[in-house]
C-alpha cells in the first residue's frame, strides 16, 4: 500500500481526491493481477508504476506550491 499525503486547502482537496482514485485503481489492479497470465502481470505492474510515479510527481509539485505561497 502507498501513502500520500497533501494539505486541506482547495488544491489540497482536489490533490487528495486525485489520491484516493489512484488508490483505488491501484488496489484493483493489484488484485487483478493475480487473475491474469504471467506476462500480462508484468504490464499490470508497469501501469501501477506509472501511477504512483505520477501521484508522486503531483505531491512534489503540491509541495513546492506551498513553499512559494
Amino acid at each position: 500500500m502507498t501513502v500520500w499525503g497533501g494539505s486541506l486547502n482547495k488544491k489540497g482537496t482536489n490533490y487528495l481526491r486525485k489520491i484516493h482514485e489512484a488508490d483505488k485503481v491501484v488496489k484493483f489492479l493489484e488484485e487483478f493481477k493475480h487473475l491474469v497470465e504471467k506476462k500480462d502481470k508484468q504490464i499490470i505492474n508497469e501501469t501501477i508504476n506509472i501511477l504512483v510515479n505520477y501521484i508522486t510527481e503531483l505531491g512534489e509539485r503540491e509541495k513546492i506550491e506551498e513553499e512559494n505561497d
